[in-house]
């Protein structure tokens, strides 16, 4: 069993709750930036490769692939959640031996659970392209492109619960330089597995790149016996206690459900599009390929934001805790503004130059590039408020408050943004599909501001508390009859 440890032998644990926030947030910070930039650029690689060399009528396939995957990645990343904010408390509070409970039923948890998904989305994945209503044109390479997806989610899942529990222990730089291997065999790969097996060459690559990737991540977690290392006795983990596995279920299903409603609501929304025919899916498709750069920054500084904050929670600062949700949020916006403005100004100097990367001058006539562009002037910049959503529900899930979040997004993506699309489509045509995602990120942001500021998120107890109290008071009674 390993030993308890003091939050001051951190050195991650200490640096993240005295000391400078912002210049700390941020260093912090930049590598996952850097990381989530560079796996935009991966899929950006992909889908220039696949519209260039099978045409426009196969990046549908691309996009519908990456929905489910990001629904089933946030499922996931829901146990991650979980276990990172665990992670940041118990080593804010000085316990190293709840590390690795943690980390032991978390990776046991995704392991069987991706092995499955794996499975179900090889067999299914046909049954899901025709429910979604996809253009004749396009099936072909939608049902391959979503089956070798789904095969290579095992390694990508395994690899994204490892490193979201090294950002939970303060540890932003392992990951990065890990992602980096992923993102290089990624870019090499792609090009040749795509010329060799077609549309299917890209989930190859993925697996093959994710694979090696997580290797070389777990052999130096274990050489540098980093906190989440599990060794001798703390291999036992690996089978989960039920009470730490409930207890992280029911932190984690929120976000799971976020993931699927949200992923849902964009399953909805891809099949009022492909109503429309092939041109304006593949329009639709090439345009969210620069979604992702606006909406990346607000991912990974709330990412850094939830470990900051989990730490400074475990230690009672809660001070730093709003001024860390406060600086994050500013940053965050800042960086999203910027990022959209360099797309929009990048298109208007260059000819369109970011979605003719995926999407051929002639393509349906040039029908495809203007709509494409039509498509990102009215939703790109709606993705600016994300960021703020993002920030301010990172900062409240560091003290385990998830229902609340997720409830927020059942609201702004079902009752407000698929609805908006509907009910608008008759007199906006195809152009109230675009208008629903700025309306529902504003929404969003408006909704999550007031939880922060209303809510009873503060009021929580540490999110491990519940199984310090029940092993008190098993360890009163056995001395009791002891006695």
């Amino acid at each position: 069993m390993s030993a308890p440890v003091t939050a001051s032998s951190h050195s991650l644990a200490s640096r993240f709750v005295a000391g400078p926030i912002a210049p700390t947030l941020m260093r912090f910070a930049l590598p996952l930036l850097a990381t989530n930039l560079l796996h935009a650029a991966t899929g950006t690689w992909a889908a220039v490769w696949v519209g260039q060399l099978l045409g426009a009528s196969a990046l549908p396939a691309v996009a519908t692939a990456a929905v489910l995957l990001f629904m089933l990645m946030g499922a996931v990343m829901g146990m991650g959640t979980a276990a990172g904010v665990a992670i940041g408390q118990s080593l804010g509070a000085g316990d190293l031996h709840a590390v690795k409970r943690v980390a032991g039923c978390a990776l046991a948890f995704v392991t069987g659970f991706s092995l499955i998904v794996a499975a179900a989305g090889w067999v299914l994945a046909p049954l899901l392209i025709d429910a979604l209503g996809t253009p004749a044109e396009v099936r072909t390479y939608a049902v391959v492109h979503l089956r070798f997806t789904c095969l290579s989610m095992p390694a990508i899942f395994v690899y994204l619960v490892l490193v979201m529990m090294l950002r939970g222990s303060g540890d932003a730089r392992t990951p990065f330089r890990f992602t980096l291997v992923w993102i290089g065999l990624s870019l090499l790969l792609v090009p040749v597995l795509l010329r060799a097996f077609g549309i299917a060459g890209v989930g190859l690559a993925n697996l093959l790149s994710a694979g090696t990737a997580l290797a070389a991540l777990l052999r130096t977690i274990y050489r540098r016996r980093l906190p989440i290392a599990l060794h001798g006795d703390d291999i036992r983990h690996l089978r989960p206690e039920r009470a730490l596995l409930l207890l992280m279920l029911r932190r984690g299903v929120p976000m799971a459900l976020e993931s699927i409603v949200t992923q849902g609501a964009y399953f909805a929304l891809l099949g009022l599009v492909n109503r429309y025919g092939a041109a304006t899916a593949a329009a639709y498709a090439g345009a969210a390929q620069l979604w992702t750069y606006v909406q990346v920054p607000g991912n990974a500084l709330a990412a850094s934001m939830s470990a900051m904050a989990a730490m400074n929670i475990g230690a009672g600062r809660w001070p730093r805790v709003e001024q860390i949700a406060l600086r994050g949020c500013l940053a965050s916006l800042a960086v999203s503004t910027t990022a959209t403005l360099l797309i929009y100004a990048l298109g208007a100097a260059f000819d369109d130059l970011p979605l003719r990367l995926f999407i051929r001058d002639g393509d349906a006539d040039g029908e495809v590039l203007a709509q494409a562009r039509r498509i990102n002037f009215i939703a790109l910049w709606g993705w600016i408020a994300l960021s703020i959503t993002m920030g301010l529900f990172a900062v409240v899930r560091a003290n385990g408050a998830m229902l609340a979040p997720t409830l927020v997004f059942v609201v702004t993506m079902w009752l407000f943004r698929v609805p908006f699309a509907v009910w608008l489509e008759p007199w906006l045509g195809s152009a109230a599909i675009w208008w629903s995602f700025p309306f529902g990120s504003i929404t969003s942001a408006l909704l999550a501001w007031a939880y922060f500021r209303w809510g009873g998120w503060r009021r929580r107890p540490l999110m491990l508390s519940p199984l310090a109290s029940t092993a008190a008071a098993a360890a009163a009674a056995d001395t009791h009859f002891g006695e």
